[in-house]
């Protein structure tokens, strides 16, 4: 987001409702709200060009054949580990890249179709990137709590009081 973007009452109600369901017309929005259309359309608008919020579609992985998730965590050269990020970040079914602090210092999580798929691309892949010291992975085998609503960003909203 950015750091100039102020979200106000009116903001943060459209993104609740817009959280609740994404398909909500901005007629609908602004009915529920008790402002015009055109208000909720520009209000959309300064927040995606503010990038306070993204619109977009969610999708079932398993739907998409993906059964297999991996966590996958690697330890680095330290010179290293932005280029490595780079070029694990490339890889189609990896959804996530992230720097990390503590004994690992990348994560990644991979969606595969199988086990042994997922084998093939940690061994033969990015356990030979150059740089890469360890590679440890997890796969969930139970999720309690995955947020599709929620996408981490570098930023931080600011509320008007």
């Amino acid at each position: 987001m950015k750091a100039d973007m102020k979200i106000d009452e009116t903001d943060s109600a459209i993104i609740a409702l817009l959280r609740e369901n994404g398909r909500m017309s901005n007629r609908e929005v602004g009915r529920v709200l008790s402002v015009s259309e055109g208000t909720v359309r520009l209000r959309i608008r300064k927040l995606i060009d503010g990038k306070a919020i993204r619109l977009g579609l969610v999708t079932d992985f398993e739907a998409g054949g993906f059964s297999v998730s991996i966590v996958i965590r690697i330890k680095a050269v330290p010179t290293s580990i932005r280029a490595i990020a780079d070029v694990i970040a490339q890889i189609e079914s990896v959804s996530f890249v992230g720097l990390t602090l503590g004994n690992f210092d990348i994560t990644a999580i991979y969606l595969s179709r199988s086990r042994t798929e997922a084998a093939e691309l940690i061994n033969n892949h990015i356990a030979l990137i150059e740089g890469v010291l360890a590679v440890d992975i997890r796969e969930p085998v139970s999720i309690t709590k995955h947020r599709y609503d929620l996408v981490h960003t570098t930023h931080h909203l600011t509320q008007e009081g």
